[in-house]
């Protein structure tokens, strides 16, 4: 399929209503369904675009229960923000989003953040051959003062500035990324038993909280990379390596630098985009949105 431009996203949905006949045409395609009883005993209000429920008697919208619901800012905005987002290989600053779309940089973050959030979630165990990797995301201390470090208690080569992330890559297939509050045993091992399936064969390094995978899955081939081992026979941890530079590329190259509150935000945006490269990346999170959604939503 052709990628669509920003120009032609704009013209196919310019106008609220043009917005609002896509989403219902996703959510609901037989026709309008109560968000607050579940009813398909539906008025539908002349020039609204809310319904009416004949059982309930309350109204509701199409975006009831989605990242679009209680926003003051017209659905077209919206369109346009997840398709620049989706489409920004390195992701877009919230600064430039605001010029793009007319709005201002608080208002552009916030779209950010619920997008976002929207592209978090990967169903499914990772099967087969799957390779798994510790990584650490944080700013640079080049231009800190070694005072400073010290009051810190960070060292020359220390990782206490930064933050621990778990990647979980499935060959040929997708990959699950987590921001991590301890790399140890105690932490990362209940992730690997809760998102990769007992009859993988699991590739890692040498790291000590690896262990012991081989009683909980089928095969665990371990590459001693202090010993230079970076590939045994098919297995090696070099898609993951690539998803890593991908990562740092973006959050070095356009955002800078991210908190640790938002990191996992970044990485699901990341994530996602991988996930379903070579997609319409735009049609996608959009029916993403707008299917999950609380079914009964209050308003």
């Amino acid at each position: 399929m052709e990628q669509e431009s920003i120009l032609s996203i704009v013209q196919r949905f310019g106008t609220q209503e043009a917005c609002i006949e896509h989403l219902e045409s996703i959510r609901w395609p037989d026709g309008p369904v109560c968000t607050h009883c579940g009813s398909t005993h539906i008025h539908n209000r002349k020039n609204s675009n809310r319904h009416l429920c004949r059982e309930c008697n309350r109204s509701f919208s199409v975006t009831v229960g989605t990242i679009m619901h209680a926003s003051k800012l017209p659905l077209p905005k919206w369109f346009a923000a997840i398709f620049l987002i989706v489409n920004a290989k390195k992701g877009i600053s919230s600064l430039q989003l605001a010029r793009d779309i007319d709005v201002n940089k608080n208002t552009a973050w916030f779209m950010q953040k619920r997008i976002r959030e929207a592209m978090s979630g990967s169903d499914g165990l990772l099967k087969g051959i799957v390779e798994v990797d510790e990584s650490y995301l944080g700013g640079s201390m080049t231009n800190m003062r070694k005072s400073y470090k010290k009051e810190l208690g960070i060292y020359p080569g220390g990782m206490e500035h930064k933050k621990p992330v778990l990647g979980m890559m499935q060959r040929k297939g997708s990959v699950k990324v987590m921001v991590l509050d301890k790399a140890d045993s105690k932490t990362i091992r209940p992730l690997l038993n809760q998102h990769i399936d007992t009859t993988s064969e699991v590739v890692t390094d040498g790291f000590g909280a690896y262990r012991m995978l081989h009683k909980t899955h089928a095969k665990h081939v371990v590459l001693n990379h202090s010993k230079n081992m970076m590939s045994l026979g098919k297995y090696n941890t070099s898609r993951l390596d690539s998803f890593w530079t991908t990562i740092k590329r973006a959050i070095v190259g356009q955002y800078h630098r991210v908190s640790s509150e938002h990191l996992q935000s970044y990485l699901d945006e990341v994530a996602f985009k991988f996930n379903n490269s070579g997609k319409d990346l735009f049609s996608l999170l959009i029916a993403k949105i707008i299917q999950e959604k609380n079914e009964i939503a209050a308003i």
